[in-house]
C-alpha cells in the first residue's frame, strides 16, 4: 500500500513537533548534540520523514553553536518538506536576528498564505513591519485581517499602538471608540488615555485613566500612566499621590522612586525625597541622581545626605566624584576641595569631559591662569570635537588681555564649526573689542540666520543699531524677539527702553527702564540710561538717582556722568 504525500507530511509534522517538545523539555544545560555525517556503503534513499527529522536536528544544533546561516539553511530544508506555522515563526525570527528584513517579513506572508487565519502570524508580521518604521505598512495588515476576522479585538489595539506610535492620536481614538463597550479593556482605557494625552486632551486622558483603575486597582500601568499624566499638567500633587500609591503597593522598582524623588523636590519636600533615596541606598546610580537633582536646586543640605556616606567609602565611587565637586564648590564654598574630587575622576570615566570643563572654571575662578589654559589645551586634544574647550580658551585669552590670541583660537574654530552660533557670539564680541564693529555686525546677521531665536545676538544687533540710530524699527523687532525668548533680561529690557528712547517715544522708555533696573541694579550704563530717560521725563530727582547710581558702580563714562549731575544742578540753580 502506498501512502499518500498528505499523510506523510502529517506524519512529518507530528515527528517534529514531538522532537520540539523532547528539546523544550530538555535541559537548557544539556549539550546541542553535534552531527556529523556518516558515509554509508550503498546508502538508501532517505523518507521525507528522516530528512524533515535530520534537517529539524541539524537547525537545533547550528543554533546551539551560534551558526546562524546554517541554522536559517537546515529550517529552510525542514520547511520545505514539512511547513509548520510555528516553524515559519522560527524562521522569520532568525532572519530578524541575522538582520535579513525582507526575508522575515516575506516568509512571514508566506507563511499567512498557508495559515491565512493565523492571528498570530498577522501579528507578528505587522510587528516586522512597525520594527522597522513601516507603520502604515503593519496597520494596513492588522486592517484587512480585521475584516475577516471582526471580533478580534487585539488586532485593533495593535493597531491603534502603532497610530500613537506615529503620533496619529486622532486616529488611534477613533479606532479604539468603535470598539463595543464589552471589548472595552484596562489595556483599551490605557491606548485611549495615551492618544488623548497626545491631542492635549489631559483631563479626559486622566478620565481614562481613573476608570481603568476603578475597574482594576491593582492595574501597576494605570496607575503609573494616570501620574505622569497628571505630571504632564504640572499636577505634582496628584502625581505624587498616584506613583506613592504604586511605592506604596510594593512596587519595588526604581523608577517609581526616581519619580517620587523628582515630584517631592518638585514640591519642595526635600527631606521626603531624601527619605526615598535613602531607602534604595544600595542602588548607588539612583542615589547620585538624587543628589544631582538636589544640588540643581540648591538643596545642597540634603544632597549632602546622600553624598556625604558615598565620600567615606574606600575607595570614592568614580561616579560620585563630580556631584561631591558640586557639593563643595556650590554648596560649602570650597573650590580647593572640589577641584581634588575632579582631579581624581579618572580618564576614561564618562564625567571626565564634564569635570574638565567644570575644573576649567574653577582654575580660572581661583586665578590659577595657566593651568586653565593648559586644561583647555588638555581638552583640545583629548576631545577634538568639543567646541566648549576653544570657547574657553578664548575667553580666558580675552579676559587675560591676550585679545589677539583669543581671536586667533575663536577663528580657528570658527573654521572648524561654521555654524556653531556659540563660537560665532564669541568672535563677534571679539571683533567689537578689537574696533571691528562691521566684521562684529555680520557675524551677529549670520547667527540670527542659523538661529532665530539666538537672544543675545538678537539683542546686541538691536542695542548696536539703536546706538547708531539707524534702523530703529527694526532694532526694536529685533530686541522684542531677545525678550520673548528670555523675558526677565533686565539688559535686553534696557536695550528695548533705549529704542524707545532713541524714537522719542519717552514714556515707553521710562516704563521699560524702571522695569530693567528692577532685574539689573549693578551695570553703570543702564543706570545712566535711567538718569537720561528720567531727564527727558522732567523728572530730575530720578534723574539724579540714575546719575548717582552709575557713579557709585564706576563704569567706563564717569567724566560725561558728573557732567550730567552738574548740569542738573545749574538748572536747578538757575531755577531759583
Amino acid at each position: 500500500m502506498t501512502t499518500s504525500r498528505a499523510t506523510q507530511n502529517t506524519s512529518v509534522c507530528v515527528l517534529i513537533i514531538l522532537l520540539m517538545c523532547c528539546l523544550g523539555c530538555a535541559s537548557r544545560n544539556a549539550p546541542v548534540p553535534q552531527l556529523t555525517p556518516v558515509a554509508v556503503p550503498n546508502r538508501v534513499a532517505e523518507s521525507a520523514d528522516a530528512q524533515a527529522i535530520y534537517n529539524y536536528l541539524a537547525y537545533r544544533a547550528h543554533l546551539g553553536d551560534n551558526e546562524a546561516e546554517q541554522a536559517i539553511a537546515s529550517l529552510e530544508h525542514t520547511i520545505a518538506i514539512a511547513p509548520t506555522q510555528t516553524l515559519y515563526l522560527e524562521l522569520g525570527n532568525l532572519y530578524w536576528q541575522a538582520s535579513r528584513f525582507s526575508d522575515a517579513q516575506l516568509v512571514l506572508k508566506n507563511a499567512l498564505a498557508t495559515y491565512p487565519d493565523s492571528t498570530v502570524l498577522v501579528l507578528t508580521l505587522a510587528k516586522a513591519y512597525a520594527s522597522q518604521g513601516r507603520f502604515d505598512d503593519a496597520v494596513l495588515t492588522l486592517d484587512d485581517f480585521y475584516k475577516k476576522h471582526p471580533h478580534q479585538s487585539e488586532l485593533i489595539l495593535e493597531a491603534a499602538a502603532y497610530r500613537i506610535e506615529q503620533r496619529q492620536f486622532g486616529d488611534a481614538v477613533d479606532r479604539l471608540s468603535a470598539l463595543p463597550k464589552d471589548q472595552i479593556s484596562t489595556t483599551v482605557r490605557l491606548l485611549s488615555g495615551k492618544a488623548l494625552l497626545g491631542l492635549g486632551l489631559q483631563d479626559k486622558a486622566i478620565a481614562q485613566y481613573q476608570q481603568a483603575i476603578n475597574e482594576n486597582p491593582d492595574s501597576f500601568d494605570a496607575w503609573v500612566e494616570m501620574g505622569l499624566a497628571y505630571e504632564s499638567i504640572k499636577n505634582y500633587v496628584a502625581a505624587e499621590q498616584a506613583f506613592s500609591h504604586v511605592y506604596e503597593s510594593g512596587a519595588e522598582n526604581s523608577q517609581i522612586i526616581f519619580r517620587l524623588i523628582d515630584l517631592n523636590i518638585k514640591l519642595n519636600n526635600p527631606d521626603k525625597a531624601v527619605a526615598y533615596a535613602l531607602e534604595a541606598a544600595d542602588e548607588l546610580p539612583l542615589v547620585l541622581e538624587a543628589a544631582n537633582l538636589l544640588l540643581s536646586q540648591d538643596f545642597y543640605d540634603q544632597a549632602a545626605q546622600l553624598l556625604d556616606p558615598v565620600a567615606e567609602q574606600e575607595p570614592i565611587p568614580a561616579d560620585a566624584l563630580f556631584y561631591l565637586a558640586i557639593l563643595e564648590y556650590q554648596g560649602r564654598d570650597n573650590l580647593s576641595k572640589a577641584l581634588e574630587y575632579l582631579a581624581d575622576i579618572p580618564r576614561d570615566h564618562p564625567h571626565f569631559e564634564r569635570s574638565l570643563i567644570f575644573g576649567i572654571h574653577l582654575l580660572y575662578q581661583d586665578e590659577q591662569t595657566d593651568k586653565a589654559i593648559a586644561a583647555c589645551r588638555q581638552g583640545m586634544e583629548l576631545f577634538p570635537h568639543q567646541p566648549e574647550f576653544y570657547v574657553l580658551l578664548g575667553e580666558i585669552l580675552d579676559r587675560s588681555g591676550d585679545t589677539q590670541g583669543s581671536l586667533d583660537i575663536l577663528f580657528a574654530a570658527a573654521n572648524h564649526w561654521p555654524e556653531n552660533t556659540q563660537i560665532l557670539y564669541r568672535l563677534g564680541l571679539i571683533y567689537e573689542k578689537m574696533d571691528h564693529p562691521e566684521q562684529a555686525m555680520v557675524i551677529m546677521e549670520k547667527i540670527i540666520a542659523l538661529d532665530p531665536q539666538h537672544a543675545d545676538a538678537l539683542n546686541y544687533l538691536g542695542y548696536t543699531l539703536a546706538v547708531q540710530e539707524h534702523s530703529l524699527e527694526r532694532a526694536e523687532v529685533l530686541v522684542q524677539s531677545a525678550i520673548s525668548v528670555k523675558p526677565d533680561n533686565g539688559y535686553f529690557i534696557d536695550s528695548l527702553a533705549w529704542i524707545y528712547f532713541k524714537q522719542n517715544k519717552i514714556r515707553q522708555a521710562w516704563h521699560e527702564i524702571q522695569r530693567a533696573v528692577h532685574f539689573v541694579d549693578s551695570d553703570p550704563i543702564i543706570w545712566e540710561h535711567y538718569g537720561d530717560i528720567a531727564q527727558a521725563m522732567s523728572l530730575p530727582v530720578e534723574a539724579r538717582k540714575g546719575y548717582t547710581k552709575a557713579l557709585a558702580l564706576h563704569g567706563s563714562n564717569e567724566e560725561q556722568v558728573r557732567a550730567k549731575i552738574n548740569a542738573i544742578h545749574k538748572r536747578r540753580g538757575q531755577a531759583r
